[in-house]
């Protein structure tokens, strides 16, 4: 029987802003350059809605503990819910919705594929974001700028390597 209820991972709208505030944060090095292409923004993703996974993650790369705001040890967090790596539609919605209502810019790079940044419009949104929920997003998202000089072959090797062991 299904509940009568949407469940907020499932949620558009939610998923959209998510991806947003990854796109704002994360989308070029401070020299400017262009980082977040379709596989960077997945992997983003998922790592910013574990926070454990995430700092299994950056403790890998050297680049410190997450700093985190709360114990995060419910179910979800620890669980190895793999799903949302591995559904690239998804994401290519969202995408799609974002390039539609011109809230993203996309270029596109001969090796890397399309890369995105945020219009004005995007911009504005993420800034006006508010809550307790989007507040952890944007932390986790920040710590992640370390990262945007690791390729991304390295990230899915350490998120492998988590994933295969299932250490913490």
């Amino acid at each position: 029987m299904k509940l009568p209820f949407v469940e907020p991972d499932d949620d558009i709208y939610l998923n959209i802003s998510v991806v947003l505030i990854i796109i704002y944060y994360l989308s070029s090095t401070k020299r400017g350059v262009l980082k977040m292409n379709n596989e960077r923004i997945h992997l983003y993703e998922y790592l910013v809605r574990n926070p454990q996974k995430l700092s299994y993650v950056l403790r890998q790369l050297g680049k410190g503990n997450l700093i985190v705001n709360r114990d995060d040890y419910s179910v979800s967090a620890i669980s190895y819910n793999l799903d949302p790596l591995f559904d690239r539609d998804r994401m290519k919605y969202i995408l799609t919705i974002l390039s539609q209502k011109k809230l993203v810019c996309v270029s596109y790079k001969s090796k890397e594929g399309f890369m995105y940044s945020l219009t004005e419009s995007g911009i504005k949104i993420v800034e006006e974001l508010e809550g307790e929920y989007f507040s952890e997003i944007k932390l986790y998202a920040k710590q992640l700028v370390s990262t945007l000089s690791i390729n991304v072959s390295q990230l899915n090797s350490i998120l492998n390597k988590l994933i295969t062991i299932g250490v913490f």
